[in-house]
């Protein structure tokens, strides 16, 4: 059990302090969709160059979990949260003034590692500080409220890039990173778990590794990395088509983007009313039957016309708002103890996910080039790759054990 429950108000405060914390990973994991064209050309980056450089951001993050759930197992949420965002403040900082490519693939690489704790650290938070009829309503609702970072970084951002630069608005961001970093050194006062504290960091890594040997995760993990069929469109390749398919500028991608994140939101909040009138596994795997279906016409159809397509993407991406309920799935799967390792281990392919899924789109993007395909048929060749990964994800998540079958008993 953990050793200190902090008081209700507390705990409120210490969510909305992770809350502010995770809309700010969502605006930084998503705003180079927006700037993607004017990154290219100040930096010099290719096509393959600018799938590397979204790809360093998420390749942090993903190496980055096992280690922050072994963390949060052993000294709660709120000392490493904080000393990774303030890693994030200086990483913002250096991508603001980064020279070239490499200078901001470091800064990205960074600012996956501040990102990295936020939105486990929410869920291993609020896992232990809220009863659990209440845990997974309120994190599909902070989800929904995070994704308000996630609509800063579409159309706000697009209209700050065009009258101010990038550079000035992602410097804005990461001001706001230290103010979440300020708030989770307040307010996130939590000390992790008496057993965990007992174990040696070499025993809590491997007692990670051996989550693996679960099988039971393995219905979980091709999904998790699935997701990023979704959430690669919403925070890097979603510029790029909609610029290159379509012409769009700044102002207008942002638009474009700012209805991709509002649909994002909008399916981020359904989604808990469809498990409480289905199953939270039933949910799960028919949104992504769903998703699976509207990539497979965007991969037909990817230059139909930009109403359409539009809201064909938008279909895809809402496949990333099942994160929370996959999380909540797997949290059931191992004991309370293990519990912010196990959200590690998930969390890791979920990001393991995003940076392969954003790294292939470039180099797609780049064979196009090369060979001098139509821009519609690269992206057709895109969305087909989408498509593939959710149908990969989607059949052995058919196969998952239901989350209260599952669940194993609390440890006394």
């Amino acid at each position: 059990m953990a050793l200190h429950m902090p008081s209700p108000s507390a705990t409120s405060r210490g969510l909305v302090a992770l809350t502010f914390a995770f809309s700010l990973s969502q605006f930084f994991r998503s705003c180079l969709a927006v700037i993607a064209p004017e990154l290219q050309h100040d930096l010099a980056l290719s096509p393959a160059g600018f799938g590397a450089l979204s790809s360093s951001f998420f390749l942090a993050f993903a190496v980055a979990q096992v280690p922050v759930g072994v963390a949060f197992d052993r000294w709660g949420v709120g000392r490493p949260s904080r000393w990774l965002l303030a890693i994030g403040v200086v990483s913002a900082a250096l991508l603001v003034a980064a020279p070239n490519g490499a200078v901001a693939m470091v800064a990205q690489a960074g600012l996956g590692l501040a990102c990295a704790p936020v939105f486990m650290g929410l869920m291993h938070y609020a896992a232990e500080q809220l009863p659990p009829a209440r845990f997974a309503a309120f994190i599909s609702r902070a989800n929904a409220v995070g994704m308000v970072g996630s609509l800063v970084a579409t159309a706000p951002l697009g209209w700050a890039a065009h009258r101010i630069g990038w550079r000035p608005a992602i410097a804005m961001g990461g001001v706001a990173m230290l103010l979440a970093c300020i708030g989770v050194w307040r307010h996130v006062r939590d000390q992790g778990h008496a057993q965990a504290r007992q174990e040696s960091p070499a025993a809590m890594v491997l007692a990670s590794a051996g989550l693996l040997r679960r099988m039971a995760l393995w219905t979980l993990i091709p999904m998790c990395i699935a997701m990023a069929a979704g959430t690669s469109f919403r925070n890097a390749w979603g510029g790029p088509y909609f610029a290159q398919v379509f012409g769009l500028g700044a102002d207008a991608r942002g638009l474009a983007l700012m209805v991709v994140s509002a649909g994002g939101i909008l399916g981020a909040l359904t989604i808990p009313l469809v498990v409480r009138r289905s199953s939270l596994r039933g949910t799960v795997a028919g949104w992504t039957a769903f998703s699976f279906v509207a990539a497979v016409a965007l991969t037909a159809w990817p230059a139909v016309g930009l109403a359409v397509d539009l809201t064909l993407l938008t279909f895809v991406v809402t496949a990333g708002m099942l994160h929370p309920l996959v999380m909540s799935h797997g949290r059931a799967l191992v004991p309370a103890a293990l519990r912010g390792r196990g959200l590690g281990v998930l969390n890791t392919c979920v990001f393991l996910g995003s940076a392969g899924a954003s790294w292939a789109f470039g180099l797609i993007a780049e064979a196009g080039q090369r060979r001098g395909w139509p821009v519609d048929g690269t992206f057709a060749a895109i969305f087909g790759c989408a498509a593939a990964l959710l149908l990969a994800g989607l059949l052995p998540y058919l196969f998952s054990p239901s989350p209260v079958e599952a669940a194993p008993s609390r440890p006394s």
